[in-house]
């Protein structure tokens, strides 16, 4: 099976998934035995929740970093409570110690984390307003453009030489 159309022409898209998510050929190879381009594998894949490829994580954005690490501190977190309940009064020195580190660590993280999404807010802000400032700018010059226009316009009808005998401006 190579995940190529089969007799009736639809791709076998379980081993296609299977290439793609475990890095068994490129997306661009795979793509072709589906018979698209690499955008429409790669927005299909998104669109059905398909794990990225390996190596991949490095490349993923900010936000989805962001994503993952939140979960992976609620995971955590949740692991914690688990423990710390099924201990009870039963709970040592050194296990406590534990815990407690296990959770000072957590927190840091979570810091980390916020301060890693606080960051990249303001970087979509700021650019955000610079897509601005410089649309501003782009309608500013087109505005004096046509006020110029508009000047050179109300001039040449407002010269009497300009003008013939019917009525019809004459071409320079």
């Amino acid at each position: 099976m190579s995940g190529a159309p089969d007799e009736a022409g639809a791709p076998d898209w379980a081993l296609l998934r299977h290439d793609y998510e475990t890095g068994a050929a490129t997306a661009t190879a795979i793509a072709a035995r589906a018979g698209m381009n690499r955008q429409q594998l790669v927005a299909k894949a998104r669109r059905e929740g398909w794990s990225p490829p390996p190596g991949t994580a490095a490349r993923a954005g900010t936000r989805e970093t962001i994503r993952r690490l939140k979960a992976l501190l609620q995971q955590r977190l949740g692991e914690l409570e688990a423990q710390i309940g099924s201990l009870g009064a039963e709970a040592s020195a050194a296990s406590s110690e534990r815990d407690i580190r296990a959770m000072n660590t957590l927190v840091r993280t979570l810091e980390k984390v916020l301060e890693l999404e606080r960051k990249d807010r303001a970087r979509r802000h700021k650019r955000s307003r610079e897509r601005r400032r410089f649309d501003d700018a782009e309608r500013e010059a087109l505005a004096q453009r046509l006020e110029a226009l508009h000047r050179a316009a109300a001039d040449q009808a407002d010269d009497p030489r300009d003008v013939e005998p019917g009525g019809v401006g004459v071409q320079p």
